[in-house]
């Protein structure tokens, strides 16, 4: 759907979760193909996420050849993405 907004988008996927149809059969009725759908969900993906804290341990290496060194122990997975953006936050520290 050439020219549809993000918020116009967004408001697809609500609808589209909202309801009790497949994707196939929410396309099918709206008259979007599948592929720009899922190609729109990809592309907006991250908007329709909720950011997420995970616990983090930090330990000084107080005493060992790596003095001043920082050590993260997430205890779950994190994705690359927001390990990047807790590195750029403690470097801007």
């Amino acid at each position: 759907m050439p020219g549809t907004s993000k918020a116009e988008w967004m408001h697809i996927f609500a609808d589209q979760e909202s309801n009790e149809l497949s994707v196939s059969q929410y396309c099918k009725l709206h008259g979007i193909s599948d592929k720009a759908f899922y190609n729109a969900k990809s592309r907006y993906k991250w908007a329709t996420e909720e950011p997420s804290l995970v616990a983090v341990e930090v330990n000084d290496d107080i005493g060992s050849s790596n003095t001043g060194c920082i050590r993260f122990e997430f205890n779950v997975s994190v994705p690359d993405k927001d390990i990047q953006r807790i590195i750029k936050i403690c470097l801007s520290l």
